[in-house]
């Protein structure tokens, strides 16, 4: 069972965080019919042949999936971390072995039984009831005809029946269920000791021979990247700023033919008290509510403080504590059956009930704004910043369009950089830094690394930049010589050692922690140091203070237990060697696990069965005849 939750407790909270993308054993979507053509195969299992088409098509509609999760802009190192590709073809192998295994146990599945499926599927139903638009918009997001999605249900059904079959036999102890429960919602109050880094005594030498070794092992993290000597041209409409002047005249008329820009709208202050309707509510208990938000109505209007009556009556968690006060509005930010309501009263109304669809609703005008115009000489220097930004960004396209033709055409970026009046600046550029001052743009970045030396980039944008680049030089990644740097490897390699070397001694009070009636106060004394308590924590926590993340963590909360509460390796973090005791385990109520106990035994059964599967397809993979073409994938 704890090799159960170690194994599952993170790996299924990333499934969840990457929001179900994840390629599975069985992928039913997407499977033609079997009359589409296929352009050669990408496997054989046994005697089934798995076509390139109906590779291409799952590849594509999973792909699309990702797309329309992402909402069309897919990060690529998903892609990259998800090999979709490899996900693919494994799943349709395994596929194959489960309509194998369906047809020698003779099991079927009827076209009647795909329709009762998709029927009673809630994601295509409309009030509970099918709705075929709903069901046909699904399809078509996934680029599938309702033939091909039906056909590919009929094969999710049959072997979804192989796989009941299979795991129907696992059951659970409920004891392994509570064990479990407690697993992921026990507390956990831990106490750490921290080794703060041992700090090299001044002037302590190096060994030469073990400063070689150390960098020989450590070369990667010293690699100089790819970098490009470049020279190159960048400039905006800011840089116009000089040539383009805004006159008064122009922003005088600006000012009269826009009048709408410079006028500030009606605004009302107001509070409320909110009532809503009970679920389902009939019109007896509708007619309730109105008339105790009509009581309320009446109290206000004899004198009582409607901010008050507010904080104790209202329903709007949101307001209610600050007396219903919702602050000053305009129109169009409202539901238009308060706002209708509200600035036909004056300052002091009190509204009558307002019907909304969940409740009723009572306004009080505490205050009246009314329209007025932003005067001329306030609003006189954003137009001239907005007029001057129209001009130059039109001038400056006009301007890079010119530019980049006379560079084209001699291939001369410096001479024509000059009689543009344009500066021409020299930069060391990586992919990572990008060109100075505009920064790492992957468009701009792509584009200058596919040069050839001399050769001139096209006319490029970032931001608010125009950028034309000439490649001068270009230097491969490379490790540089020790002597070089040497300060830099010294100052790790010592930092090292004083790690390793914190570390020993964090180990060695871990042994007198474990030695048999060893006093933790007394050793972490003797030590100079002290225990510091942690607020209680759960198993499956992501982060622990004075410790961190990571996996010697998470290894760290699955594994400490009161009959071993000192955890035997120490944890590094940037404060030194953290040195972990358990003190107590708040254990979880029995009232509480009643609660989750179902959904919990749901859990650890899907996983048990989804080890089992997987155990499974691998024995049938092993036994099978599995040829896969390469050359088509």
């Amino acid at each position: 069972m704890l090799e159960l939750m170690r194994k599952h407790a993170q790996s299924w909270l990333i499934k969840v965080a990457l929001g179900g993308i994840i390629i599975t054993f069985v992928l039913w979507y997407g499977w033609p019919s079997t009359n589409e053509k296929s352009r050669d195969y990408v496997a054989k299992v046994n005697d089934s042949k798995i076509s390139y088409d109906q590779f291409r098509t799952v590849y594509d509609t999973e792909l699309e999936k990702i797309r329309m999760r992402f909402k069309g802009n897919v990060p690529p190192e998903l892609i990259e971390k998800l090999d979709l590709k490899k996900g693919v073809l494994q799943g349709l192998v395994h596929r194959a072995l489960l309509l194998q295994e369906a047809e020698k146990l003779g099991l079927k599945v009827t076209d009647q039984d795909v329709i009762d499926d998709l029927k009673y599927n809630p994601a295509f139903q409309r009030d509970g009831q099918f709705d075929e638009s709903i069901y046909r918009a699904y399809v078509n997001s996934l680029r599938l005809s309702p033939t091909a999605f039906e056909a590919a249900r009929k094969h999710e059904l049959l072997e979804r029946q192989v796989v009941d079959l299979l795991t129907d036999s696992i059951k659970l102890n409920p004891d392994e269920i509570k064990k479990y429960w407690h697993f992921q919602n026990d507390k956990l109050a831990l106490s750490t000791l921290t080794i703060p880094p041992v700090q090299p005594a001044e002037g302590t030498g190096i060994d030469q021979k073990a400063l070689e070794i150390f960098y020989k092992e450590n070369q990667a993290k010293y690699e100089i990247p790819q970098t490009l000597d470049i020279d190159y041209v960048a400039f905006s409409w800011r840089d116009l700023q000089k040539e383009i002047k805004i006159g008064d005249d122009e922003i005088k008329a600006y000012y009269t033919n826009n009048p709408k820009e410079f006028t500030t709208p009606e605004k009302i202050k107001i509070r409320h008290i909110y009532l809503a309707f009970p679920e389902n509510a009939d019109d007896a208990q509708k007619a309730e509510i109105r008339k105790k938000m009509e009581d309320l109505r009446q109290k206000i209007l004899a004198g009582a403080d409607f901010a008050e009556l507010a904080k104790t009556e209202s329903q709007d968690q949101g307001t209610a504590e600050n007396g219903g006060e919702i602050g000053l509005i305009t129109k169009g930010s409202l539901n238009p059956s308060i706002e209708g309501a509200a600035f036909k009263l004056d300052v002091g109304g009190i509204s009558d009930p307002i019907l909304l669809d969940s409740g009723f609703d009572l306004i009080k005008v505490e205050e009246k704004q009314p329209e007025s115009q932003v005067p001329f000489e306030e609003a006189k220097s954003k137009i001239a910043e907005k007029l001057f930004e129209e001009k130059a960004k039109k001038q400056i396209t006009k301007m890079a369009d010119d530019f980049y033709e006379k560079v084209y055409r001699s291939d001369d970026l410096t001479g024509t950089a000059s009689n543009f009046g344009f500066e021409v600046k020299k930069a060391a550029v990586t992919k990572a830094g990008g060109i100075p001052g505009i920064g790492s743009d992957s468009k701009v970045t792509t584009e200058i690394f596919s040069l050839k030396t001399g050769d001139v980039s096209k006319m490029l944008r970032s931001g608010d930049y125009y950028i034309v680049v000439k490649l001068i030089d270009r230097k491969k990644e490379r490790i540089p010589p020790l002597d070089t740097i040497r300060s830099a490897v010294v100052a790790d390699h010592r930092k090292e050692l004083a790690a390793k070397e914190t570390q020993e001694k964090a180990t060695k009070i871990i042994e007198e922690l474990k030695q048999p009636g060893a006093d933790p106060d007394a050793i972490a004394s003797n030590h100079g140091l002290s225990w510091k308590q942690l607020d209680p924590v759960t198993r499956l926590t992501n982060y622990v203070p004075k410790i961190g993340s990571g996996t010697a963590v998470q290894e760290m909360l699955a594994t400490i237990s009161m009959g071993a509460p000192i955890y035997p390796t120490p944890i590094n973090t940037t404060d030194g060697s953290v040195i972990v005791r358990l003190t107590k385990i708040d254990k979880g109520t029995d009232e509480q696990f009643a609660k989750d106990s179902a959904a919990i035994e749901k859990w650890v059964l899907d996983v048990r069965k989804a080890e089992f599967l997987k155990g499974w397809l691998k024995t049938m993979e092993d036994k099978a005849k599995i040829d896969i073409n390469d050359k088509n994938i």
